[in-house]
């Protein structure tokens, strides 16, 4: 609760500052906020200094309590640097003195509004007489200048709230385009459900729905133009099956309401809004409907469809019907959604609007992808004629509790909680829910199946089918962390969302890299494969692995025909060992590569499939083959193996070009799944620790632009982050400061996760939050993994990194009955000890079974660095190079004259139709013979192999049987399999004989012998 003492926004009536203060218009440019006015209102105190200055602003008399605190607003502005952030109001005493601490400037953010709170309980007891400005830059040329608003002293105390009654869904929407704070919006929805409902400050946009500040009205309001029906899984991904309402009163307008946020209610069962004019908005979810309940000032108003086609108005009824076939340039696969809606009286008809005698309206309103008959199904089985508004509210509150419910804190701020459990509502929001409950079952309309059917007014051209679907997941994000989250927290709601999204894989041969809802070609791997398999090792049952491993072996051993599914460049990478300059980022998609191989080796050691697992597990070391030992970073390779850059020319700071919204830095490190792998190519741990300071103390410009038309909003985001090159903002580098672990220098990664949660994740009463795009989760996944002092470093593998827990107590409830509890000795940074149930823990990692058997963690934590714990598990082992295998290089030829040229030409593009089906090649290796371990086949478009021989030979006569095979199948066209010897065997010539094949003429299009 908070109750004013003190206010002012320096507008006319405020307390007025003191003789000599500049009030004005405010900021002249922001990218996140209205210009030419205040924070609220339309003016500001202005700040200016050449050098230290304090000044007193206004003149008070207030007694201090041990609940006071002084807030306000700073807009620093850019001048190049940050010497303008070193500003804040203090208070002073009636004895003479002030707060005496000075806020952490570096949580400012240039040209952008910055809430600070300080505390002024350690006062009590005094009286403050004045409010005080202190500017104190650093050396340097120029003036310091920005503005400050929204001065407040008040009474805070502290509120006891549900785990749901602490999120904010406006927490990220104090975003644009150009600078994002989160790039959400205010979702008011059930978890995982199938729609969301949104407030949004454009109804003409399909991208940026509601920003908090920006596009207030020319009084600096914030204004809505309409309630919408949203489906949006990213703004750079745009919005599909968007429907607006808007009410109001007096004739039918479609200009915006203007209202206050401190009148508005941001939680996920529930939004609300009382506008300027008196008409108050609430509305609550259900799956694939909600309930709005619209209060007018006095009898009499109306509410406008302001979207929709096919719109047919029963005002006798109070009902209408509707569809929409809104959709983004990405939305693909998206066809048509239908409405039904029913108010709860009859109403009398305008062209777009009911209008309505009462005070008070309740609408019902439902949607389907199916039907328009399934859409007023589904409002008859989620919300019945008569059901309230408050039951619908807490039933949706009900279902939230019950995740968020999951994780008690002790020990946590205010701020702490907003952001903790502000954090789960974003990981539960995605992804959503894509079936519905018909007469015939759960059924959906497929967005995989390609269909030309068109749909009706009535009906969906898309095809319907059984089963459940899941939607709206940029797994290159969520894998990293948000997919491991729910394997911990929610693992039968992991496994039910896994089998929605293999679903996908049924009906269209593959899952969407980028699900909105179908195949969506955008960003860099295949990341469900990992993601999956994660889920696979760590428990999660629920869903059909077989075909998830399926769906991931065609990800990673068969190129597709199509770029919007698969891995690109995989028909060369395969067995290039690395990712050509011919494929965009062909970087970027090769780390992404390795890290799902690792998965995939993983899992298939899991499920006894031992050839894929060695197979898998070495081609997750294809990293090496990108790594430049002359500058010491990954960079892109031309087909010919020579590198993009010389080492003269090369700079990682510069973005794009090999690097998917990054630069060289931030790629550095790209291997969470073999650190010590990577230690040993920069010579050894103390090496690799050396690079990770300099990546953390060289300052990122944000204008080294690279292949980049001009600056985009990454690269702000992550100079104004003002942690080196690190770039939270943005997933790639998420993993980063764990992999000094790798370097065995833990209090390091201790001391930078830290930073970030304490500095990276602040502003969420004024719509800030997140330090880039919180993207389906994973942003907030990020935070709430290390709050807790735990990490998914190595995704694919059931292993958790370990560091300084953020809260004084936190308690899990497992779904399996067990509770996982962590402790820290203290709010510090650094880990000195852990015990795990008791005893003595010295490893920096732990088990997913440890975790999930019931555990008591107990850290011993210090404000000075240690050296505990000994690193996590890498796939090499630590003082060993890692060391793929490699291609056996050599000449063929067929016994029936075919020309095998094609088998090692190193791309499934190419193949060899043979003139037998039973054909004998033989090959002979150029150079030092090789112990073989593995070899590959490659199938053609035709025929395919079923069974054969593989023989080796030191003089071309006399032959050994080295591997024997009968009952052989591939899956797919093009599709490279995996064969291991039973015994590593080096010789100067092989011989495969192909003793049966099936399905017409025998195409083969690679055949590759593996050595070490």
């Amino acid at each position: 609760m908070i109750v004013s003492r003190f206010f002012s926004s320096f507008e006319e009536g405020d307390p007025t500052p003191v003789t000599g203060a500049q009030v004005g218009a405010g900021p002249a440019r922001s990218p996140t906020a209205k210009t030419g006015a205040g924070f609220t209102g339309l003016k500001a105190l202005r700040y200016a200094a050449t050098t230290t200055l304090r000044r007193v602003v206004f003149e008070v008399d207030i007694p201090v309590t041990p609940h006071t605190e002084l807030s306000y607003v700073i807009f620093p502005e850019w001048d190049g640097g940050y010497r303008s952030t070193c500003a804040a109001l203090d208070a002073e005493f009636d004895d003479g003195g002030t707060l005496g601490e000075w806020p952490e400037s570096k949580t400012l953010y240039p040209d952008q509004w910055n809430l600070v709170r300080r505390p002024l309980g350690s006062a009590a007891g005094r009286r403050i007489t004045a409010i005080v400005l202190s500017i104190a830059p650093p050396p340097g040329p120029g003036e310091v200048t920005g503005w400050i608003d929204d001065v407040r002293i008040a009474e805070r105390t502290v509120e006891q709230r549900d785990a749901v009654d602490w999120v904010r869904t406006t927490r990220g929407t104090h975003s644009s385009g150009e600078f994002s704070r989160g790039n959400t919006f205010p979702a008011t929805a059930v978890p995982n459900g199938f729609n969301f409902w949104t407030p949004v400050t454009d109804a003409s946009s399909l991208s940026w729905l509601y920003e908090y500040h920006r596009r207030n009205d020319e009084g600096n309001r914030p204004a809505l133009e309409a309630f919408a029906l949203s489906h949006q899984p990213s703004p750079w991904m745009g919005d599909r099956h968007t429907f607006h309402l808007r009410p109001g009163i007096g004739p039918p307008t479609d200009r915006a309401l203007a209202f206050g946020h401190e009148n508005e209610i941001d939680r996920p069962y529930h939004y609300g809004v009382r506008f300027d004019n008196g008409i108050a908005t609430d509305l609550a979810p259900t799956d694939h409907a909600a309930l709005f309940r619209f209060t007018f000032p006095g009898p009499g108003g109306w509410v406008r469809i302001r979207s929709g086609k096919g719109l047919r108005i029963n005002a006798a009824r109070g009902t209408f019907t509707a569809y929409t076939s809104v959709r983004s340039g990405l939305s693909k696969g998206a066809r048509r959604m239908f409405v039904y809606g029913t108010f709860d009286q009859p109403a009398k008809r305008g062209r777009r609007h009911l209008a309505f005698d009462t005070e008070t309206v309740v609408l019902r309103i439902a949607t389907s992808l199916i039907s328009l008959d399934q859409a007023r199904r589904n409002l008859g089985q989620e919300i019945p004629a008569g059901t309230t508004f408050e039951q619908v509210r807490e039933r949706a509150r009900a279902r939230w509790q019950d995740l968020l419910g999951r994780v008690e804190l002790d020990g946590a701020t205010d701020d702490q909680l907003t952001t903790f459990y502000s954090g789960l509502y974003r990981l539960f929001l995605y992804p959503n829910s894509g079936h519905e409950e018909t007469p015939s079952g759960r059924r959906h309309a497929s967005p995989v199946i390609r269909r030309w059917w068109p749909s009706t007014r009535t009906h969906t051209g898309a095809r319907v089918v059984p089963g459940p679907m899941s939607v709206n997941n940029g797994f290159w994000d969520t894998y990293r962390t948000a997919w491991p989250m729910y394997a911990l927290l929610a693992p039968r709601r992991c496994g039910e969302l896994i089998e929605g999204f293999l679903q996908q894989y049924r009906e269209g041969g593959w899952i969407a890299r980028w699900s909105s809802p179908g195949y969506a070609d955008l960003m860099t791997g295949t990341s469900s494969d990992v993601a999956f398999a994660d889920a696979y090792l760590k428990g999660v049952r629920g869903f059909d692995v077989d075909a998830a491993y399926d769906a991931a072996l065609r990800n990673a051993t068969v190129a597709p025909r199509s770029r919007a599914v698969g891995r690109k460049g995989l028909h060369e990478s395969i067995f290039l060992g690395y990712t050509p300059l011919t494929t965009h980022e062909g970087l970027s998609w090769a780390l992404e590569g390795c890290i799902n191989d690792f998965g995939i080796a993983n899992l298939a050691e899991e499920l006894g499939r031992t050839d894929d697992a060695r197979y898998f597990r070495q081609r997750a070391l294809h990293y090496v083959n990108h790594f430049d030992a002359r500058i010491g970073f990954f960079q892109g390779r031309h087909r010919d193996g020579g590198w993009r850059w010389e080492p003269d020319r090369y700079d990682p700071a510069r973005w794009g070009f090999d690097y998917t919204e990054t630069n060289g830095w931030n790629t550095a490190f790209s291997v969470p799944h073999d650190g010590a792998g990577l230690a040993d190519l920069h010579g050894g741990p103390a090496a690799l620790e050396s690079t990770m300071d300099k990546f953390f103390a060289t300052a990122e410009t944000g204008r080294n632009t690279g292949s980049y038309r001009g600056i985009i909003h990454e690269m702000t985001e992550a100079r104004d982050l003002r942690m080196g090159q690190y770039a939270h903002s943005n997933q790639p580098s998420h993993h980063i400061p764990f992999m000094y672990l790798h370097a065995e220098a833990p209090a390091k990664a201790q001391a930078v996760v830290r930073e970030v949660l304490t500095r990276g994740y602040t502003g969420s009463e004024i719509g800030q939050g997140y330090p880039g795009d919180e993207d389906n989760g994973e942003m907030s996944a990020w935070y709430l993994f290390a709050a807790l002092g735990l990490y998914p470093l190595a995704v694919g593998s059931p292993v958790y990194v370990l560091g300084a827990p953020l809260f004084r107590r936190a308690k899990i409830r497992l779904e399996n009955g067990n509770d996982l509890v962590i402790t820290a000795s203290r709010d510090a940074p650094y880990v000195r000890g852990l015990r795990v149930n008791g005893r003595p823990h010295t490893r920096a990692w732990i088990s997913h079974d440890e975790l999930t058997s019931g555990a008591v963690l107990d850290f011993d934590l210090s404000e000075t660095p240690s050296d505990w714990g000994t690193p996590p598990p890498s796939l090499t082992a630590p003082g060993q190079r890692p060391h793929p295998l490699t291609d056996l290089r050599g000449h063929a030829r067929s016994d029936d004259g075919s020309d095998v040229a094609a088998l090692f030409d190193d791309t499934s593009l190419t193949q060899v139709t043979f003139r037998s089906r039973t054909p004998a090649i033989e090959y002979t290796v150029d150079g030092p013979d090789r112990p073989v371990e593995l070899y590959t086949l490659t199938s053609g478009t035709r025929g395919r192999p079923t069974a054969w021989t593989l023989d080796g030979s030191p003089d071309g006569h006399d032959w050994t049987v080295l591997d024997e095979r009968d009952g052989q199948s591939f899956r797919w066209p093009r599709q490279t399999r995996p064969f291991a010897l039973a015994r590593p065997a080096a010789y100067r010539h092989y011989r495969l004989c192909i003793r049966s094949s099936g399905g017409g003429r025998l195409s083969l299009a690679q055949w590759e012998l593996l050595c070490r």
